[in-house]
């Protein structure tokens, strides 16, 4: 990032608040395209900034383009008929564009309020608020328009000739409409948006002295916001059982919404984020299509269309079977997707030394058997062996889920067993295939079912080939010491973590079943 800054530190006795200050003037769209691929991996208070300025930038840029493409308002009445479609469809485009940076700005601002430690005010809230409602009304009458031009020829004759009336009513209202986006973009978007880059472009960290200097990562934040999120959606999604769930409906497009704007930057370069993201789009798309169905039938009845009103009618109710076929009947597939998403966001979120490198820290915990909230879940197959070698150990993984999915894995891990350097590379079933029979003499096989509770993954692995099971949690620092669950404590026969007898690598056999460690 290009760009110059200030550090000024505060001490105290017991700690050193420490304040990025940057020059916004230097933060351009090009800064920020470079940032947002790194943001998972900086701070959780950076990552939230660095969204949020990216769709901050992304609704000026709209809201400009608007200005360059909407059409005079000094048309005399009725002339807005004779304006070309093509006219209507840069200026809706445009807006289009705005409306949807302006969703997702809101909607990361909320989503990350508290890695955001009170940098927008309710002042700032309000006013992005007033914006999207000021843009509501031409926001439906453009896809309105948009929606009558496609299938009006697919109506019945009678509703066709309704369907033109009121497709000449909406143009009518145009004008109107459009002089009042530009009124509501001066009126509530201009005074906040100096204030607003400003804000976002500033942060602070704190640090207790004597303590690492580790942070949580935003990848992580992001899992756990996605991870909460997902529990409500799985709720809503069971309360739509008919087409009149107009609220349990609203509430859940409103949830991939959020889910869309938080993951959209990351989309592209994360697999199991891009396979969430295109079907939460799914799913919002089929959602915003009964609604907009609802929305048209409901003008067709204001304006005493009955037979447009009746087919609009139709048209919602298959959109609406069309989402619970592929959504409400296949709950457990969506969350599972969901949950995948969370997965690649924990792998992103391993804390790092202040030279970057990515650290693994843990606690370990001998159990006397299988917990039964975590035998309820579904095991992954868990196969781990080691290249031969002394001071340098490489690992293969090879994880194979409940769903059929396999992935494969390198992995070096160097340092003491409390806060160890892990590089991971995930790696093809080809060179896997090839590199595991030189692994033979040190293999681990074992079943790991994982329960997720706040923020954090409990793996339960249960070896193979012996009687011992093990419960594992990954951390976000060396002070980061969460409460053994309600369902995981009567299990724990004691904490094992740093002990060398319960490592992977010691505990790895050959294939003729020998230990390099025996445990009894």
């Amino acid at each position: 990032m290009t760009m110059t800054a200030r550090l000024t530190c505060t001490w105290t006795r017991t700690t050193t608040t420490t304040t990025m200050m940057a020059d916004r003037s230097l933060l351009t769209a090009a800064d920020l395209r470079r940032l947002v691929p790194e943001a998972l991996r900086r701070p959780a208070q950076e990552g939230a900034r660095v969204v949020a300025l990216h769709w901050l930038t992304q609704l000026c840029d709209a809201r400009a383009r608007w200005q360059r493409s909407s059409m005079p308002t000094a048309l005399e009445p009725g002339a807005a008929a004779s304006v070309p479609d093509a006219a209507y469809g840069t200026e809706a485009e445009a807006l289009h564009r705005a409306r949807v940076a302006l969703r997702r700005l809101r909607a990361v601002l909320r989503e990350h309020e508290s890695a955001l430690d009170g940098a927008v005010d309710r002042r700032t809230l309000r006013a992005l608020r007033a914006l999207g409602q000021a843009t509501n009304a031409v926001r439906d009458a453009d896809v309105h328009r948009s929606w009558l031009d496609a299938e009006m020829e697919r109506l019945p004759a009678v509703a066709r000739d309704e369907a033109l009336r009121l497709r000449a009513m909406l143009d009518r209202r145009e004008t109107r409409s459009s002089a009042a986006v530009t009124r509501a973009f001066e009126k509530h978007l201009d005074p906040i948006v100096d204030r607003l880059l400003a804000r976002l472009s500033t942060y602070m960290l704190l640090h207790r002295v004597g303590m690492p200097a580790t942070t949580t990562p935003f990848a992580r934040h992001l899992a756990t916001r996605v991870e909460r999120a997902s529990a409500r959606l799985r709720r809503d999604l069971e309360s739509v059982t008919s087409v009149d769930s107009r609220d349990a409906m609203h509430r859940v497009r409103i949830r991939l919404k959020r889910q869309r704007a938080m993951l959209a930057p990351f989309a592209k370069s994360r697999p199991a984020l891009g396979a969430w993201y295109e079907l939460a789009t799914r799913g919002q798309d089929l959602l915003g299509a009964v609604r907009d169905a609802d929305l048209l039938a409901e003008r067709a009845l204001k304006a005493e269309l009955p037979a447009l009103h009746q087919a609009l009618r139709g048209v919602a109710l298959a959109h609406y079977e069309a989402f619970t076929l592929d959504w409400c009947a296949r709950i457990d597939r969506v969350m599972a997707s969901c949950e995948l998403a969370v997965v690649e966001l924990r792998r992103d979120s391993a804390p790092a030394t202040e030279s970057g490198m990515p650290l693994e820290i843990e606690r370990k915990y001998l159990l006397t058997r299988v917990p039964p909230v975590a035998a309820a879940v579904p095991p992954a197959l868990i196969e781990q062996g080691w290249l031969p070698g002394t001071a340098l150990r490489e690992r293969l993984r090879r994880a194979t889920y409940p769903d059929g999915t396999v992935v494969c894995w390198r992995n070096v891990k160097l340092g003491p067993a409390q806060a160890r350097v892990e590089i991971d590379e995930r790696t093809s079933p080809e060179l896997f295939d090839a590199m595991w029979p030189l692994t033979s003499a040190a293999r681990v096989r074992k079943q790991r079912h994982v329960v997720r509770e706040a923020a954090y993954a409990w793996e339960i692995d249960v070896f193979l080939d012996r009687d011992l099971v093990v419960a594992e949690v990954e951390l976000s620092g060396l002070d980061d010491r969460p409460a053994l669950p309600d369902w995981l404590a009567p299990y724990v026969e004691r904490d094992v973590t740093g002990e060398p007898a319960y490592f992977n690598a010691v505990l790895a056999r050959d294939e003729l079943g020998i230990t390099r460690n025996d445990l009894s």
